[in-house]
Formats: C-alpha cells, sequence, structure tokens
C-alpha cells in the first residue's frame, strides 16, 4: 500500500508526492505545514494525523495539502 500527499495551489501546478507508508506521508505533511504555512508544532501534527485537506496558508491563494491513499481497491470475492 502506497500513500500520497497532494499539494495543490492556485499558483502552481499540483504536487503529487508517493510514500512508502502512513508515517512518511504524515513526515511531509507536517513539514509542508511548518516550512510553508508556519503553524505550531500540535496543530500540523493533529492535521497529518487527519490526513484531510488543510489550508497552508490564508494569502487569498487556496494552497492546501492532503494524504491520500492510493491502495487499489480490495479484490470482491464470488460465491457459488
Amino acid at each position: 500500500m502506497t500513500f500520497q500527499t497532494v499539494h495543490q495551489s492556485l499558483s502552481f501546478d499540483t504536487i503529487i508526492t508517493s510514500h512508502p507508508h502512513r508515517l512518511s506521508a504524515e513526515a511531509h505533511m507536517i513539514k509542508v505545514l511548518r516550512e510553508y504555512g508556519d503553524w505550531p508544532q500540535d496543530a500540523a501534527v493533529d492535521a497529518a494525523r487527519a490526513g484531510k485537506a488543510a489550508l497552508v496558508r490564508d494569502d487569498g491563494d487556496s494552497e492546501t495539502i492532503e494524504i491520500r491513499d492510493d491502495a487499489p481497491d480490495a479484490p470482491t470475492i464470488q460465491r457459488r
């Protein structure tokens, strides 16, 4: 199973980064929130654990980051 961080903005092309596990994706999201959005550490950690789209900074640019699970759908089992 892989995870992706999706970093979107009106001012740049979407950046999609693949991560081998959830912890790596959370660490990347925390880094972006802290470095580009000046988020406090605790708030960045909470947002990354939730993984939902978070506003990186409130400057009218609508810059967001989120974590997506890139796992394929589970196979269906048919009974006969």
